[in-house]
């Protein structure tokens, strides 16, 4: 009987990937664990060698299957976010620095797009922005601007992200102009510090890392959080209002609300994949809604979509 191999390497790969990022999200697994695990990356090219090599010998199913399970075992570990010791394409220090202030006249929009390294935005008082945005090797970002829009961007990691790339930007924004403020974070650790800050839109797309955006006295009109194989935490207090949606595909979403918040949480198309707590956070379940039970009208409200993920309302170690 002939096996297609390709097949079975697929599909052993695809359901232990699926396997190791539900251990992971059920806590089975620890995340720190397993991102250590991608310190010993180059292991995987020694197993596919080895399985070429067996292609045409009795042991070329064997060998097929044992690739599977390792690479189907490292891609499932990215649910843990980005993994430690991996950092083709994000090495370098990043030791030149790009400077530039300016300030807006109306509303505004600020659009970051950013590769690699950390990424650190926060508010300031007035109409005043300024960006310090550091930088390894020839990765220098590019900022223009003017008064009612700022842009800040850098290339990946050259041919194949084989070249040291890593950034490390500090940006403030001002809190007394309403913002569309999007950002666009990959293989990155994002935090967003918007005190205070007026948004007309959020927008957040982070792939293959983590991102912490804290919300006290905020407002927004409209949140979009798009996560992939990383982790989201979102921290507000008592006078943070949004209307927002988070779609989370292999990653984590952890939600710090303070009590006496009035808000309400609903979870759109929920799947065997995904798992939350709000059966056990005392809120009060209206179909795929959970509220806190007051008539008044809510302060914020959440919809999230997630898939080989998970949802946590105010963790014990909480959000940070």
């Amino acid at each position: 009987m002939n096996v297609n191999r390709g097949l079975v390497f697929w599909g052993v790969a695809l359901i232990t990937a699926g396997v190791v990022a539900l251990a992971i999200q059920a806590g089975a697994i620890a995340a720190e664990d397993a991102r250590q695990l991608w310190r010993f990356w180059p292991v995987a090219l020694i197993v596919i060698g080895l399985a070429v090599i067996a292609a045409r010998t009795p042991f070329a199913l064997v060998a097929t299957i044992a690739a599977a399970l390792l690479i189907g075992g490292l891609g499932g570990t990215l649910v843990g976010g980005l993994p430690e010791g991996f950092d083709i394409g994000c090495g370098g220090e990043p030791d030149e620095i790009v400077s530039e202030d300016g300030s807006f006249g109306s509303d505004a929009s600020v659009e970051l797009d950013f590769n690699c390294g950390d990424l650190a935005v926060s508010t300031g008082p007035g109409s005043d922005w300024s960006v310090d945005a550091r930088h390894a090797g020839d990765a220098v970002p590019e900022i223009t601007s003017d008064d009612t829009s700022l842009r800040v961007v850098a290339e990946g990691g050259g041919i194949l992200g084989m070249t040291d790339a890593r950034q490390a930007w500090d940006v403030t924004v001002p809190v007394a102009v309403r913002l569309d403020l999007s950002v666009d974070a990959n293989a990155a650790s994002t935090t967003l510090d918007l005190d205070s800050a007026m948004l007309s839109s959020l927008s957040v797309d982070g792939n293959a890392g983590d991102v912490t955006i804290r919300l006290p006295g905020a407002e927004i009109n409209e949140l979009s959080i798009d996560a992939n194989a990383g982790s989201i935490a979102i921290e507000t207090d008592a006078s943070t209002a949004f209307d927002g949606a988070v779609e989370m595909n292999a990653g984590s979403l952890d939600l710090c609300v303070p009590d006496g918040v009035v808000f309400a949480i609903t979870l759109e198309d929920p799947n065997v994949t995904f798992s939350h707590n709000l059966d056990d956070s005392g809120l009060i379940r209206q179909g795929d809604t959970w509220v806190t039970g007051d008539d008044a009208i809510p302060s914020f409200t959440l919809r999230v979509d997630g898939n080989a993920a998970s949802f946590t309302l105010n963790p014990e170690d909480g959000c940070s």
